[in-house]
């Protein structure tokens, strides 16, 4: 199963959120999830006149849209202050991002939702940490953890850590994409990952560079990038 994530690429931007969205109702993907930053990071970019906060009323018509088309809308998320400024929207499941697994305050909102709940490993997140993040989920059944390797080079993505976390856990484990070469989750499918997160950006422009750019893909490019991978899959069943 694919999850397109926008990140901060819609820069928050009505317009273009909804390039992302349009393209995803339209699509063969099922899943699709906004990012909530914190509070201390939208404030940072209100100082530099940037306002990447989409308003409440357009995830409530996404997800409106999306269910009418039997698809879901998730939030990835990092901090309970801003999240709870979205609380009464009926996300259909959440990330816990990476940089937030410490955080028992976020993790028990989250599980209150009783929403299926993605646990990202990537930046910071050792394995005393992840240890400590999965004991705040031990009774919580619709969790699913994420390999996340956010590094530079390839012989450090360790797609291996995928039957190690789920050995070690007991747990589903998926994978988010942060490298910069989107052809390795080729290689990837040998290892039967739960879930594939991957960012998208809506599309190339002169002179721009997207904030989640580096490891993000144009959304023309979703559908082939999809079918390689599911091609390739079948030959490992």
């Amino acid at each position: 199963m694919f999850i397109l994530e926008c990140g901060k690429n819609h820069l928050g931007k009505r317009q273009e959120a909804k390039k992302i969205l349009n393209f995803f109702l339209k699509s063969s993907i099922n899943n699709l999830s906004f990012m909530c930053q914190s509070q201390k990071w939208y404030y940072k970019k209100l100082s530099k006149g940037k306002n990447f906060k989409l308003d409440k009323n357009f995830y409530i018509r996404a997800l409106d849209s999306a269910h009418r088309r039997g698809k879901k809308i998730g939030l990835s998320v990092c901090d309970l202050k801003s999240l709870k400024d979205l609380g009464k929207i009926n996300f259909d499941f959440y990330k816990l991002l990476s940089v937030a697994i410490s955080d028992k305050n976020l993790c028990n909102y989250l599980i209150k939702k009783n929403k299926p709940i993605y646990i990202s490993t990537g930046f910071n997140a050792s394995i005393k940490k992840i240890t400590k993040c999965m004991s705040y989920f031990k009774n919580f059944k619709k969790k699913i953890l994420l390999h996340t390797p956010m590094v530079n080079k390839y012989n450090q993505l360790k797609f291996n850590k995928i039957d190690f976390l789920g050995k070690k856990f007991n747990v589903p484990v998926g994978y988010s994409n942060h490298f910069h070469d989107i052809s390795t989750l080729l290689a990837l499918s040998a290892y039967k990952p739960k879930v594939i997160m991957i960012y998208v950006k809506p599309s190339k422009k002169l002179n721009f560079i997207y904030p989640d750019d580096r490891h993000a893909i144009y959304l023309n490019e979703v559908e082939i990038i999809k079918q390689k991978y599911e091609n390739i899959s079948k030959s490992h069943r």
